[in-house]
């Protein structure tokens, strides 16, 4: 590599889905930011930074720490404070999450850094871009900060504004194995085939992203999250006060509810319904305003949800039984008992007191809620 470079490890994270900071997991005998470390100073960068929240954190790892310029900003904040200071042109990014990463990574995606190329983003076959191993230029610093005071925290949202080369990991050497992204506890376990070691807070106290997870795993980048609650209680009123709040925080948003009931949303013989009885499976309306697929079977919910594309958070009003995470909605008048124990819940919506829940939120508190799930987003998709 002729050009000098510098290179940043983003540790600034919370690790709300794992559970216990990333970087201070084992494989072998170091740490997982130990071994990011060893992977990239031998034959590595110019200069080298750590991402972190606060300056004394991961003070046994000497090279120079970068606090976030603002916190719970995600690794976006932590990308533009530790440009903010960089010495050089071209900056290697990786995250704390990926210990097998190395320099020859670094070297053979160089390559491809040409010219007018902004950023450079591995990519695998199922089409997931690796947004935080990946070089970006420092002259990118001001679209960074546009975006960031957009109120848009995602990286993969920026790469629309920069000029972008995706290299397939499939070419890299030994790409498909150092590209691992431990994130969960599920993945974690996996990894070194050890048992689950991480503690598992139990209380309604965990913080956002770390409720407790379903046993099957889902196949799907977009958080889900289901708002439960007995009939009657106001879910389908409380979501839409929600709704604009999320929209006007930057979210797309995804809305699919439970019906434990039959439903006809077709018109008695328009066309489409027509098709419908005549026993077509699936049924599709297309205008210039809306589209709308309607399955005549049988459907899986998870299956179903899976096909749900181009949004940031997918909401669901119901599915008790389903296996995503669950906001619980409670009135004390109701003369009901709770649907769900409060530990079992990412959070509580509730007018009665909840002992030692820290994610409760009142009725009428659709403007912290939003924050929540706000944070619960970026903390899950960056």
């Amino acid at each position: 590599m002729q050009s000098k470079v510098s290179a940043v490890i983003l540790c600034g994270g919370e690790s709300r889905r794992m559970g216990q900071d990333k970087a201070k997991l084992q494989v072998g005998k170091y740490t997982f930011l130990e071994q990011i470390v060893r992977n990239i100073m031998d034959n590595g960068p110019d200069e080298m930074f750590l991402s972190v929240r606060r300056k004394n954190d991961y003070s046994e790892i000497k090279v120079t720490h970068i606090e976030d310029l603002e916190q719970n900003k995600g690794p976006l904040m932590g990308i533009y404070s530790v440009m903010c200071v960089a010495s050089y042109e071209k900056i290697w990014v990786t995250s704390c999450d990926m210990p097998f990463i190395d320099w020859q990574v670094a070297e053979e995606l160089a390559v491809y850094f040409e010219d007018g190329i902004d950023a450079v983003i591995p990519v695998d076959r199922t089409g997931k871009k690796y947004v935080l191993c990946a070089w970006y230029r420092k002259s990118t610093l001001e679209i960074l900060k546009e975006h960031l005071e957009s109120g848009d925290l995602k990286v993969k949202h920026l790469l629309g504004r920069l000029r972008v080369c995706y290299v397939a990991v499939e070419g890299l050497t030994d790409g498909s194995h150092k590209f691992q992204n431990i994130n969960t506890r599920e993945e974690y376990q996996a990894f070194t085939g050890q048992s689950d070691s991480i503690s598992n807070r139990e209380s309604c106290g965990k913080s956002a992203g770390t409720a407790v997870r379903p046993d099957k795993e889902l196949h799907t980048d977009i958080p889900i999250v289901s708002f439960v609650a007995y009939s009657g209680t106001g879910k389908t009123t409380f979501l839409e006060r929600l709704i604009p709040k999320l929209k006007a925080r930057g979210l797309k948003i995804a809305i699919v509810k439970h019906d434990g009931h039959r439903f006809e949303i077709d018109h008695e013989g328009k066309d489409s319904d027509r098709f419908t009885k005549a026993g077509a499976d699936v049924t599709g309306l297309i205008s210039s305003e809306k589209a709308v697929l309607m399955e005549n079977r049988q459907t899986d919910p998870e299956d179903f949800l899976k096909k749900i594309d181009g949004v940031d958070l997918i909401l669901t009003e119901g599915f008790k039984q389903g296996p995503w995470p669950k906001i619980m909605l409670h009135r004390k008048g109701s003369g009901k008992p709770m649907p769900l124990l409060p530990e079992e819940c990412l959070a509580v919506i509730s007018d009665a007191e909840v002992m030692d829940c820290e994610n409760l939120f009142t009725l009428e508190e659709t403007e912290k809620t939003a924050d929540f799930l706000f944070r619960y987003v970026q903390n899950t998709l960056c």
